[in-house]
């Protein structure tokens, strides 16, 4: 046990903060991958798009072919103001831009053009 202290103590500041910044990227690369691992678990699959332009939304549109859609007996039209509730309980408030054929909804909200999966969807309802 005193080789032990008598070797911590030999240690410089350089060696110690070395130690830190190795541990602290591990500790980084797990929770990154524990979060992805979650993820793929839940199946979980929405894609944001970050830059939106008329180009973007003009080839959404051709991603997205289907323009109407019926959720729960309500049905929802390319352009409407809709509020969608996922299954994780997050809201996405914006405009109703069409349905693809693998079941993904887009959406385009003020800076973002979100696709979600259908089956994921708690609540689609007419925003005002």
């Amino acid at each position: 046990m005193e080789r032990m202290i008598e070797g911590f103590a030999s240690l410089g500041w350089q060696q110690y903060l070395f130690a830190a910044s190795v541990a602290y990227v591990v500790t980084y690369i797990y929770r990154v991958y524990a979060r992805w691992k979650e993820r793929k678990k839940n199946g979980e699959k929405t894609y944001v798009i970050k830059t939106l332009d008329r180009q973007a939304v003009d080839r959404c549109k051709e991603l997205f072919p289907i323009d109407r859609i019926t959720f729960r007996g309500k049905e929802f039209t390319r352009g409407m103001k809709i509020k969608v509730t996922t299954i994780q309980k997050n809201v996405i408030e914006g405009e109703f831009i069409g349905l693809n054929q693998v079941n993904l909804v887009c959406i385009k909200t003020g800076n973002q053009i979100i696709a979600h999966q259908l089956e994921k969807i708690e609540e689609i309802v007419a925003a005002e």
